[in-house]
């Protein structure tokens, strides 16, 4: 049976379990087995100055054949080697051609965003489902947005500058990203992003005001998983998180107020309170420090919390985290 007669299924399968350097000179023996070596080759890139690789960009601008094939697709430009302009120039072109990709990640001068200016133009992006950018939230990431669709996780304007938060936000229709599920970025630009959408995760970078918790309460589901960072003194803060995000699974929160006072068992206690009345939370962090819990006797749907300092125990043997006199008995 000759090789060109072969499922075309079945050559790709093969092909999986080829090194690169085999795939690059499979891609050389025949027309019938290029695009096959091609189609693993390339369907996941990642380039970076560390891999020495960043001239795929040139390949992907100058082939859309090959940038088809393009499936995950990665890019890490160190601030301190730049690139020279025309090099963005071919990676707004490898972008338009990518038009498969079901993650894009742009780790780059957080002034180039007009790269997605032409490909949010001239096509859509209806797999991708994942996009992270070194970005803020302005009228290219936008318009970028409103050709993905399929869009499930979505991190940008990670790092706020001043500008940006003095530059009036871009418009995002409320028919963009449909079926966003997570959201990584400042607060400013979730609260663009999260009400009116399913976002059941967030992470945000930068201060989180008590003005801004209701509007992620604003999402079509409820927030299981939230992140965040605030000024706010923690209990306060914790009790208006429970009024507006009563569903939360996972939280971390870093607050910045009293960071360089030991907190007293009083403390403890008020935080304790708390968490017992996020009947869904299985676990939490403060500042750094993990809060024990364990399932309450009889009532294994609940949880009692942490309520008192750890103690160094002298046996080993001792149970360091749940030991019964740390926890308040709700």
């Amino acid at each position: 049976m000759s090789v060109h007669s072969l499922p075309v299924e079945l050559l790709d399968s093969v092909a999986q379990h080829l090194s690169c350097s085999s795939l690059a000179a499979l891609a050389q023996t025949c027309s019938t087995l290029c695009p096959v070596a091609q189609r693993v080759l390339y369907c996941s890139v990642s380039a970076s100055a560390w891999s020495q690789n960043l001239c795929v960009i040139d390949t992907l601008a100058k082939k859309p054949h090959i940038a088809r094939f393009v499936r995950s697709f990665y890019i890490a430009i160190d601030s301190l080697a730049p690139v020279f302009f025309a090099y963005y120039r071919q990676l707004a072109k490898a972008i338009l051609n990518m038009t498969e990709l079901t993650s894009l990640t742009l780790l780059v001068d957080s002034s180039v965003s007009w790269v997605l200016k032409e490909a949010s133009s001239r096509i859509h992006f209806p797999h991708l489902l994942h996009f992270t950018c070194s970005f803020s939230f302005d009228e290219n990431v936008a318009r970028f947005l409103d050709r993905t669709p399929s869009l499930l996780e979505l991190e940008v304007d990670s790092i706020p500058t001043a500008l940006t938060r003095e530059s009036p936000p871009p418009y995002l229709a409320p028919t963009s990203i449909p079926q966003l599920e997570q959201f990584i970025g400042s607060s400013r630009t979730a609260e663009l992003i999260v009400p009116g959408r399913p976002v059941k995760s967030i992470h945000l970078n930068g201060g989180l005001l008590e003005d801004d918790i209701p509007l992620l309460a604003r999402s079509t589901v409820p927030v299981v998983i939230l992140g965040a960072v605030t000024n706010l003194p923690p209990v306060p803060f914790l009790e208006t998180l429970h009024k507006h995000v009563p569903h939360l699974v996972y939280l971390r929160v870093m607050s910045t107020k009293g960071i360089f006072m030991a907190p007293t068992a009083e403390f403890y206690e008020q935080v304790a309170g708390i968490l017992t009345s996020f009947t869904e939370l299985s676990a939490f962090e403060l500042s750094g420090m993990h809060w024990g819990s364990k399932a309450k006797q009889n009532d294994g749907t609940k949880r009692v919390w942490q309520s008192a300092p750890l103690q160094i125990r002298n046996h080993p043997e001792d149970d360091l985290l749940f030991g019964s006199e740390i926890f308040l008995a709700y």
